[in-house]
């Protein structure tokens, strides 16, 4: 990754040893070299979200601010972009990312537990997540501390980002999450105790054509449910 690390020198940002610079899509992404990799799906989220021109994004468990960076590229006009990250060192890439991608001017990442972050009320037009698909305590966890933050509910679960959200959310604004295909009754009664219509689901499938992970799309108004399965066959 020559060139990516290249691309990051003259953008005047340190790289450690421990880091790669890996293409996404026409930029860059800063992410560890070991340990959780960012989210796959990126660009999947991002065309699939009904972003428009001048709207306002929180990303809620940003990360490497990987689904920002995805939402820049396929929605270049949008006004700001807002990371909460818990990790601080996810929060710093998320950071770097913004400057290497060319959002930094409209982009702010704060370091907080999402269930505790003074999220103003109703100002996002548009709220976007890839939170833990697992509870804490369920399968095999991972002895990296910051993997299994990413992958477990050991800072809040689904429920709890989607609560927030909710409240995050302006009146005519969505809520769009990827999330566990195999988990999706636990995001479905998440958005029903969080008092948000779910209106789209897309799945996303794996080699074998299984859904592996899901797509939702919900708001505070009713509406149909539109649902693509993503190619899956009886």
């Amino acid at each position: 990754m020559r060139a990516g690390r290249a691309a990051a020198a003259a953008a005047g940002l340190a790289v450690a040893r421990t880091e790669r610079v890996a293409p996404l899509g026409e930029g860059w992404l800063i992410h560890d070299k070991k340990g959780f990799q960012p989210c796959p799906w990126a660009f999947d989220l991002a065309r699939f979200a009904p972003a428009r021109p001048g709207d306002r994004v929180l990303d809620l468990g940003t990360g490497t601010g990987v689904l920002l960076a995805a939402l820049h590229q396929v929605h270049p006009g949008l006004r700001a972009l807002v990371g909460l990250e818990l990790d601080a060192r996810s929060a710093d890439q998320a950071r770097r990312n913004a400057a290497l991608n060319g959002f930094a001017d409209r982009a702010v990442f704060a370091r907080a537990d999402v269930r505790a972050a003074p999220v103003p009320p109703r100002a996002f037009d548009l709220v976007v997540s890839n939170p833990p698909f697992y509870p804490a305590g369920w399968g095999r966890e991972s002895r990296d501390g910051r993997v299994r933050q990413a992958t477990h509910a050991t800072a809040g679960d689904v429920g709890d980002f989607l609560r927030v959200a909710a409240g995050a959310l302006a009146p005519h604004g969505r809520v769009v999450v990827v999330f566990d295909a195999g988990h999706l009754t636990a995001l479905l009664r998440g958005f029903a105790s969080a008092g948000l219509t779910v209106r789209a689901l897309r799945f996303l499938v794996d080699d074998r054509g299984l859904p592996a992970r899901v797509l939702a799309l919900a708001g505070r108004d009713g509406g149909g449910l539109i649902i693509d399965d993503g190619g899956v066959t009886p």
